[in-house]
């Protein structure tokens, strides 16, 4: 069930982006949008809720619901983006961590992926990008420059999207110190297998 749901997530973003992308010219699609979105991020507390409480937590699981996580928020970045709702400093922030926790799977691979707890930094992160989100969801397209801050409300304390970009900010950095962590216990997992290692024997070597 839990990673039922967890796919389920995975399986909503598409049409959360056509209907933001839609939501211009059809303004009732962004409400219809902002459900999706707020039935994905209920996913997200869900499956986790369930693996606890089913004892059901698998290997995959671990690495699937992170993995829907980024895609469903990278997604999400991208059409705000392409929207004029977000910076794209933002957007290279947010995918470029992204980027770089990917390129180390194949490390954790090589080491037991349930010794890397998630750590609360990572949590807070994901909530506050959601929330953050949600708010960006309800803004009106900007026409934002694509480059620049230029032409994006930060200080209309009367919009969604002021208090949206703000709670994004937070988000980020919270997301910035989550990679931190976990890469530098992954690569103190790495050392410690490492050392544990055995060297090869001098005859060992002179065998080959």
């Amino acid at each position: 069930m839990a990673n039922f749901l967890t796919m389920l997530r995975i399986a909503v973003t598409p049409a959360f982006v056509v209907l933001m992308l839609q939501s211009p010219s059809h303004p009732s699609y962004k409400y219809i949008a902002l459900v999706l979105f707020l039935f994905g991020a209920a996913t997200d507390w869900a499956d986790g809720f369930v693996a606890r409480h089913t004892d059901s937590v698998s290997k995959f699981g671990i690495t699937a619901d992170p993995l829907a996580d980024r895609i469903f928020i990278d997604a999400t970045v991208i059409t705000l983006y392409a929207m004029g709702i977000l910076p794209l400093l933002f957007l290279v922030i947010i995918l470029g961590r992204d980027v770089i926790m990917a390129l180390g799977y194949p490390i954790l691979g090589k080491i037991d992926p349930t010794k890397i707890a998630v750590h609360w930094t990572g949590k807070v992160a994901t909530a506050t990008l959601f929330v953050a989100l949600s708010l960006l969801i309800l803004s009106p397209s900007t026409s934002g420059n694509k480059v620049t801050f230029e032409g994006y409300q930060f200080f209309s304390w009367t919009s969604w999207q002021t208090y949206g970009l703000w709670l994004f900010m937070i988000g980020m950095c919270f997301s910035l110190i989550a990679a931190g962590i976990y890469i530098s216990r992954a690569i103190a997992l790495l050392r410690e297998r490492r050392a544990d290692s055995p060297e090869p024997s001098l005859e060992a070597l002179d065998e080959l």
